[in-house]
């Protein structure tokens, strides 16, 4: 009978510790989404909805940086939004704007904002090289969560994508 007692013991303490490593282990987050289909020119999706926006990079060039001419080439790059309604021009959009390779490697990234400059720059940098940079583009995803991201009774699930890093494939 001492046995079975502390078999008990020990089978009541066994289900809610497997039970708490289970609920522990499952991931409730979000699944972070695919950056999108990059190109010269996007729609600006958040999610499954689609914005009444266009971004556009409208020119770029390798180029010496004019403060730092020293530290090797840059890219400099104009773009542009396009609003197709008003609440959409109130609306606050980041998306990444990226130098690639000939092989649509990624070299650099950077966040651009609607309504902030109209150009930008990646480096100057040797390394990476911004030299083999042969096109420079957009991915349509919306990097910005919202005003309530770390709030979790006001956050609406929104997870943007990752930031693409040198290296990755467009």
């Amino acid at each position: 009978m001492a046995s079975w007692f502390r078999l008990g013991r020990v089978g009541i303490l066994v289900i809610p510790v497997a039970t708490a490593v289970v609920a522990c282990g499952t991931d409730h987050r979000p699944l972070t989404p695919e950056p999108g289909a990059a190109a010269r020119e996007v729609t600006v999706v958040r999610g499954d909805r689609t914005y009444p926006v266009t971004a556009e990079v409208t020119a770029w060039k390798t180029t010496v940086h004019p403060q730092a001419p020293e530290r090797g080439p840059a890219v400099h790059f104009h773009y542009r939004f396009t609003s197709g309604d008003r609440w959409a021009a109130m609306e606050r959009v980041e998306l990444q704007a990226c130098a690639v390779d000939d092989r649509r490697v990624v070299i650099l990234c950077t966040l651009i904002v609607k309504d902030s400059l109209v150009d930008g720059w990646f480096g100057p940098s040797t390394e990476p090289d911004l030299a083999r940079t042969t096109d420079v583009l957009l991915l349509p995803y919306q990097m910005y969560a919202g005003p309530h991201a770390g709030d979790p009774k006001d956050h609406d699930g929104y997870v943007p994508p990752r930031i693409l890093s040198p290296g990755s494939q467009l």
